[in-house]
């Protein structure tokens, strides 16, 4: 779950940091203790809570970023692994097709022969689109 939302959690912890240096710098310069500043004015909490809720919201718009990056990776990743399959099958079913239409002795009917040369065209313009089309590197 860290990975998933580590954007996140690092926002949050940049948000208390913010808000503990601030207590630490006001408590240094009025010479009270960490726990003193924070009980002597607890109207300035309203105050450092913004730090955390600011470095929350960074946090979650890197990690909305990154969501849409990973996001695209893995659309990519099977976008090829579905082109690289859909090419091995096209390629398969072209050269057992072409079997089909070229062997004479398998005594095929004319109207079957048709339905096969259809089928084989498509599978040539199905792996002519697959060669054609480029996958995205970036």
């Amino acid at each position: 779950m860290f990975r998933r939302y580590k954007e996140i959690f690092y926002g949050l912890v940049f948000g208390f940091g913010a808000a503990i240096i601030d207590t630490l710098m006001d408590a240094r310069q009025e010479g009270l203790s960490f726990a003193g500043e924070m009980a002597q004015h607890p109207v300035m909490m309203f105050y450092r809570i913004c730090f955390v809720l600011f470095g929350l919201l960074l946090g979650w718009l890197l990690w909305r970023d990154s969501k849409r990056v990973r996001d695209f990776r893995e659309l990519s990743e099977t976008m090829a692994q579905l082109r690289q399959q859909l090419g091995k099958n096209a390629f398969l079913m072209q050269t057992k097709l072409q079997l089909l239409l070229t062997r004479d002795d398998l005594h095929i009917p004319q109207e079957a022969q048709e339905l096969i040369r259809l089928v084989y065209q498509s599978s040539q313009e199905l792996q002519g689109a697959l060669r054609d089309t480029p996958l995205s590197e970036s």
